[in-house]
């Protein structure tokens, strides 16, 4: 028996989050439901799909990874091209590579990069980004003097949407970054792992910066009270995008090199390719 990991992208304004919940249509629902077709097993049976992460309704990825153990041995090009011809249009294999057997995409992964899109004065034209609309004059100069504030190790208790049961509420932040083109604006941010809805909730307080309701001296304090109350509103789920997941070098992922620190990547051609 094989383990399979897969690279994929979704559109997840159709998708009622990643993972499965009966009667609804999920990314790994539907991932099973065609996995389970293509290995021609009987009618509501699947392999066990695991994700890098399980991302909310309307959150989007370029670069979720997933894994299972295929019962069949077949070439990974089946794989990619039988799965995406099976796969509805907002999801798309992007990769197929077979790893080791103690392999599992969450329990493996080192580091996750999101991106978020902010657009500014809009109203929007009808192509491009999915992205947060914001109305208003917005100081993006403010925003940038404080994102870099979330860089380093803390308790983000602060930054979590109630209803989750995680218990450790520190994550370390190892670098975020910004970029700004016409009307749109997006923000990434790389850490070991993120909380329930914390970018959103990071991105509410930024947004507050750049409205000028909390100066960007405000930040590193409102870390520190561990108070939600604080800290801004939670951002829709529109302009959130799980753009990569870091694993260990050598298995075909996207890896960092030792010793190497994490660093966010801009380099926006992956939205179009």
């Amino acid at each position: 028996m094989r383990n399979l990991a897969l690279t994929v992208a979704y559109d997840g304004t159709g998708f009622n989050g990643f993972q499965v919940q009966p009667g609804q249509r999920t990314v790994q629902g539907v991932l099973q439901e065609a996995l389970g077709k293509l290995e021609g097993l009987p009618e509501g049976s699947f392999p066990n799909v695991v994700g890098s992460g399980r991302t909310d309704s309307g959150v989007h990825a370029l670069g979720q990874v997933v894994s299972f153990r295929s019962s069949r041995d077949l070439p990974d090009g089946a794989y990619l091209r039988g799965l995406n011809s099976l796969l509805p249009e907002d999801l798309v294999v992007r990769d197929v590579v077979e790893v080791p057997p103690d392999f599992n995409a969450r329990k493996s992964a080192k580091a996750k990069e999101y991106h978020y899109w902010l657009q500014i004065a809009p109203p929007k034209l009808p192509l491009g980004f999915k992205a947060y609309e914001v109305y208003g004059k917005v100081d993006l100069d403010a925003i940038q003097e404080a994102i870099g504030q979330f860089v380093g190790t803390y308790d983000f208790a602060g930054f979590m949407a109630t209803g989750s049961s995680i218990v450790n509420t520190v994550r370390t932040i190892y670098d975020t970054a910004t970029m700004v083109m016409g009307s749109y604006a997006v923000f990434a941010f790389i850490a070991d792992g993120f909380l329930y809805n914390m970018i959103r909730i990071i991105m509410g307080t930024l947004l507050d910066v750049g409205l000028g309701k909390i100066a960007p001296s405000e930040i590193k304090g409102i870390i520190e009270s561990r108070d939600r109350l604080l800290a801004g509103p939670t951002l829709g789920p529109e302009g959130l995008y799980l753009y990569k997941v870091y694993y260990a070098e050598g298995l075909g992922l996207h890896s960092f090199k030792p010793g190497e620190k994490p660093r966010c990547n801009l380099d926006i051609v992956e939205y179009f390719t």
